[in-house]
């Protein structure tokens, strides 16, 4: 295990280990647009998986699943429920993940009256922050998405701070289902996918890339909303 803050310290590790035979493939996660450290793990030439979407990925395998699908299924559903003002509150929007994301919901959205993103690091600090300026706005949002069970969590914890009840008059939904999710009150509706899946789908890929094998882009299953008690009909 080795520790960095930038993505050429660890393209730096990468020539190191490899070098020195110390590895024999890598997973590549929280893929960048126009990535620096694609190219350079092209140029080693060593076995590579990437956690993320083929667009980014040059000439590496990858596996990736269809954020957009999961997108346009949460949206779709909260406009079956009569929300005509959504808000979002995503990740960094430099992830390729998140520009997905962030596209999917502006198409979504496009026939609902009001809309917002509003970015952040993930973690539940920004979250709450982001649910407090939301929750304030003149014209409220009647639910909100969160790209993590942490943020939305929080921003539950924000709803009941300001006396917003869930799901009576903000419905809230969390990106990636967890227990966390599931033993908060109201319990969080969510986006869930099965992610030992997911992660044993990556292994078995790098594992045939050093064996020798062409291992092409892998589409996994996309996430599927798990409806539960935090989202209901939009306030009257």
């Amino acid at each position: 295990l080795q520790v960095v803050t930038s993505h050429q310290q660890e393209s730096e590790v990468y020539r190191h280990w490899w070098g020195e035979s110390r590895i024999d493939g890598v997973f590549l996660v929280d893929l960048h647009h126009s990535d620096a450290r694609v190219a350079e793990l092209e140029r080693l030439g060593m076995p590579v998986v990437v956690i993320g979407h083929p667009s980014e990925s040059g000439s590496l395998s990858a596996v990736w699943s269809d954020d957009g699908e999961a997108v346009r299924e949460t949206v779709e559903y909260l406009v079956a429920l009569g929300h005509r003002r959504i808000g979002r509150v995503a990740g960094l929007p430099e992830l390729v993940h998140t520009k997905v994301r962030d596209q999917a919901f502006e198409q979504a959205c496009a026939g609902v009256a009001e809309h917002v993103t509003m970015h952040t690091d993930y973690t539940g600090e920004e979250g709450a922050r982001a649910t407090r300026r939301l929750l304030s706005s003149p014209s409220r949002p009647t639910a909100i998405v969160y790209d993590n069970d942490i943020m939305a969590v929080a921003g539950l914890s924000v709803a009941q701070e300001m006396r917003v009840d869930v799901p009576r008059e903000l419905s809230i939904v969390a990106w990636d289902d967890s227990p966390l999710a599931q033993v908060v009150r109201p319990p969080l509706t969510a986006l869930t996918r099965d992610i030992p899946a997911y992660g044993a789908h990556a292994a078995q890929r790098l594992l045939a890339l050093i064996a020798g094998e062409t291992v092409p882009p892998f589409e996994d299953q996309a996430a599927a909303l798990t409806p539960r008690g935090s989202t209901g009909p939009a306030p009257a």
